[in-house]
């Protein structure tokens, strides 16, 4: 869909370029001979520019659309039929309407004018129904907003060159015959709205994210204070433990809750101390070939064991390798599991997947049934200490520590999620680089920066 994409934009831009080329002047005056016959060049490219605007153009935009309802993958073998089907006219104007003399056509034949024009219009309707269909289909699906601005910058400024280019022209409102080219202002107001999805929520498998330097700081300033403050609270928990220990066998009468109160604070921060010696230290990999199939099993039978819920595992090819460290990744799994398992509470499906949709990427996702993650905090789960939760258990620290072993492995982790009530849940999609040289000792830092 994004190749189609950018093949229609390619197409519809020419009418802007054809009309560069012509009224510049570049080739004015040059003559050559096509076919035994002289033309002028500057005219013979604005006539084949043009028929390429008027013929070729849409049937690239109903493919286009096609794509985007799908139906290379629901019906393959009506999709290439149509595909090649929507060409036919193309040959036929071709023959009718020679490239050569295209310019011409809307002075010297009418008629002809006429054709192409309602041939542009149904064409355009053509396009435009199966979009708007499919969005209607799939208005509660969790990718309907990314959907619907991908309709929203390839229509407005379709159907505005469409009514003012071919609607005018047949309605023969000569003041308004250039009213087409004001579809720049269209195009620049839509190509910052782009830039601005870019930023936030990404468009088209496209998404910039902006990472903010401190150039006069000690880039292991950070880590530094961390390691510190882990040690010390490495020591006090020694002090505090003990004397929980000592009143214990003291047995003092009433002090049993707050003993349980102390020993379960201390414990925590235990584990606290714990996960960030875990999470926060240098990543170093120890990469070895590993089964798909094995990897998803195991994290899902060491977290997900005895949980009330459905488990799905799709490995496709069947038998995968992926080449990584297993120990880290397992961890990661492991970790983005238990956070599913959380959300989702008693019950609910869990989908643990592998495939490779091209040969040079391999995507693992963790998808669940559970109660989804707000707008506000997506662009916040990342970042170290950040938790959802308010309970004691969420410390903030897994979701940063898979960033950083998916990064240390050359790739990104992607995030889905919906809290709608028909269609809730939340998808993790490690995207992993296949063929890429690693490092075998990968560090990266508490930003996330390769080293």
């Amino acid at each position: 869909m994004n190749q189609w994409a950018c093949i229609c934009g390619f197409l519809l831009s020419i009418g802007v370029f054809k009309e560069y080329i012509y009224y510049r002047g570049i080739f004015e005056g040059i003559q050559v001979t096509f076919f035994q016959v002289d033309y002028a060049l500057d005219e013979l490219l604005n006539s084949i520019l043009t028929a390429v605007l008027y013929y070729l153009a849409m049937p690239c935009v109903v493919v286009f659309s096609l794509y985007f309802c799908r139906m290379d993958r629901r019906h393959p073998s009506l999709f290439r039929m149509l595909c090649v089907l929507l060409f036919v006219p193309v040959v036929c104007f071709g023959m009718l309407y020679p490239w050569s003399q295209t310019r011409e056509i809307p002075l010297s034949d009418p008629m002809a004018y006429t054709v192409v024009a309602v041939y542009n219009l149904l064409y355009g309707i053509l396009a435009t129904v199966p979009i708007l269909f499919t969005l209607i289909k799939e208005r509660k699906d969790i990718r309907f907003r990314q959907r619907r601005l991908v309709s929203l910058i390839a229509l407005l400024p379709l159907w505005y060159w469409l009514l003012t280019l071919f609607l005018v022209h047949l309605l023969e409102l000569e003041s308004l015959y250039k009213l087409w080219q004001g579809n720049a202002l269209i195009i620049l107001g839509l190509f910052l709205y782009y830039v601005r999805h870019l930023f936030r929520d990404g468009i088209w498998g496209m998404r910039l994210n902006r990472v903010h330097f401190d150039w006069t700081g000690e880039t292991e300033q950070v880590p530094e204070n961390i390691r510190y403050v882990i040690h010390m609270l490495k020591n006090e928990l020694i002090k505090l433990e003990m004397c929980t220990n000592s009143l214990r066998r003291m047995k003092i009468p009433g002090a049993d809750r707050e003993l349980e109160i102390m020993e379960h604070s201390v414990g925590h921060i235990q584990e606290f101390v714990r996960r960030s010696n875990s999470y926060t230290q240098k990543i170093m990999l120890s990469l070895t070939d590993v089964k798909a199939e094995e990897l998803l099993q195991a994290a899902a039978e060491e977290t997900a064991h005895g949980w009330k819920g459905n488990v799905e595992i799709c490995v496709d090819p069947p038998g995968a390798v992926l080449r990584c460290d297993y120990s880290h990744m397992k961890e990661v799994l492991n970790n983005l599991v238990g956070n599913a398992l959380d959300a989702m509470g008693e019950d609910g499906t869990l989908e643990l997947g592998y495939r490779k949709p091209r040969k040079n990427i391999a995507l693992i996702s963790v998808r669940d049934t559970g109660r989804g993650i707000p707008e506000s905090q997506i662009n916040h789960i990342f970042e170290l200490y950040h938790s959802g939760y308010s309970d004691g258990r969420h410390m903030g620290m897994g979701l940063y520590y898979c960033q950083n072993v998916v990064r240390a492995h050359g790739g990104y982790i992607q995030v889905k999620s919906s809290m709608s009530p028909e269609n809730h849940g939340t998808a993790f999609i490690l995207c992993i680089p296949v063929g890429r040289n690693i490092s075998a000792e990968t560090e990266t830092d508490e930003n996330g920066t390769d080293h």
